[in-house]
């Protein structure tokens, strides 16, 4: 009964594995899906069923398919007919061909596609400095309000009408999600799906759309960074990108765990766009680690680093507001004018400011402990950003006086 067992189902394999070769990349009907699907492959057969990959349109979904279901799909192969193409069907082919091929003749061809009306700093950004990249490792840091996502949409439309983008990510904190969502399909038409921790435990869910957002910390789970390491990834765009930071205490580099997702969608992708409005902390070794997201290697060395991003580099881009302007050359925001204003404290001002001071000194002491000094830290600076603030503002956190008995 074993020997029969195990003939049996290598008897099925076999057969599993003839009717998969027969229609790989023919079109064929399945029950379940209301359209036509492409068979595009098949992978390992376990027990009595096969791995296949489905595709319909631009999006690709992979299922289990038994034997029964195999067989009917090979009845179902849609025959071409042996007619002549008339002359409708030639010109929609050269039709087909000549939009397919639209880019090669308009250069801002997603732009012609877009609700936008990009500005030309958001040009600059996609067409000069990102677009010509065969292989796209960029830090997108331009000040708030410049049009990082706009830039973005622009940037995905393009590849995609080249036909060289499939599948991608975007990892955002989680109030952006739906921000992007919203953006991309008002303004460029693209139907993006937002990966939600209860989709997670639904395996296709998030697999049969080219371009899926999930929130970094929702991400950065064990089991959800597995999955998404799993699968593939022609680009990966990350929002905020400065909350994935790793700090360096003398050999050692302590990372947290945005900092581990982001290097680890970094090493299975091609194309990475950082996007952040403060890339750089203060700290030149905190910023030449969140470099290494771009390449571990080439930005291994500071000096180099510097050298890198210095002049129009493939790797970096910063414009601040002061620099952007319109389409006739305005500036778009207005100009900031920085002084201080000296003053003197009054003597009740500075009685209160220097009993503050000596309240912080006694009462928050920095620890020994490493762990607990940024705690202390933060506290140390709102009391003080309090105490500049009002007399309300700085009374409410602090102990009121004990009554004289």
């Amino acid at each position: 009964m074993v020997e029969n067992s195990v003939g049996d189902t290598a008897l099925q394999a076999a057969e599993l594995n003839r009717l998969a070769e027969l229609i790989t990349g023919k079109n064929i009907r399945l029950p379940g899906f209301f359209t036509g699907q492409q068979f595009v492959e098949s992978a390992e057969v376990e027990d009595d069923v096969v791995f296949v990959a489905l595709r319909s349109g631009n999006k690709t979904s992979r299922q289990y398919l038994n034997l029964a279901e195999l067989q009917a799909a090979a009845g179902s192969v849609e025959q071409e007919a042996a007619t002549p193409a008339t002359g409708e069907d030639i010109f929609l082919i050269v039709e087909g061909e000549r939009i397919r091929l639209a880019y090669s003749f308009d250069p801002y061809l997603a732009v012609s596609l877009s609700g936008v009306r990009p500005l030309p700093h958001q040009l600059e950004a996609v067409y000069e400095r990102m677009l010509p990249q065969p292989r796209l490792r960029f830090l997108l840091a331009d000040d708030p309000g410049a049009g990082k996502t706009i830039m973005t949409g622009l940037l995905l439309k393009e590849l995609k009408l080249r036909g060289a983008l499939d599948r991608v990510l975007i990892v955002t904190p989680a109030p952006l999600t739906l921000q992007w969502k919203d953006e991309l399909f008002d303004k460029f038409d693209e139907d993006a799906f937002v990966i939600e921790s209860r989709s997670i435990a639904v395996s296709n869910a998030w697999e049969n759309y080219g371009t899926c957002i999930i929130s970094i910390d929702l991400a950065k789970a064990d089991e959800v960074r597995s999955r998404l390491k799993a699968m593939r990834w022609d680009m990966v765009v990350i929002d905020e990108a400065h909350k994935c930071s790793a700090t360096r205490s003398g050999e050692d580099v302590k990372k947290t765990r945005r900092y581990t997702l982001a290097e680890e969608l970094s090493a299975i992708t091609d194309r990475l766009l950082l996007l952040t409005a403060t890339p750089h902390q203060g700290n030149v070794d905190q910023f030449n680690l969140f470099l290494q997201l771009l390449d571990p290697d080439i930005f291994a060395d500071q000096t180099r680093a510097r050298q890198l991003l210095s002049g129009t580099s493939s790797w970096f881009l910063r414009r601040i507001k002061e620099e952007m302007r319109d389409l006739k050359g305005r500036r778009l925001f207005s100009p900031r004018e920085v002084m201080t204003q000296p003053f003197e404290l009054k003597s009740a001002e500075l009685r209160l400011y220097n009993e503050v001071n000596r309240y912080i000194n006694e009462f928050l002491q920095y620890p020994s402990d490493g762990r607990k000094k940024a705690s202390v830290a933060l506290a140390r600076t709102v009391l003080q950003r309090r105490l500049a603030s009002s007399l309300r503002a700085i009374q409410q956190p602090l102990p009121s006086p004990r009554p004289h008995q």
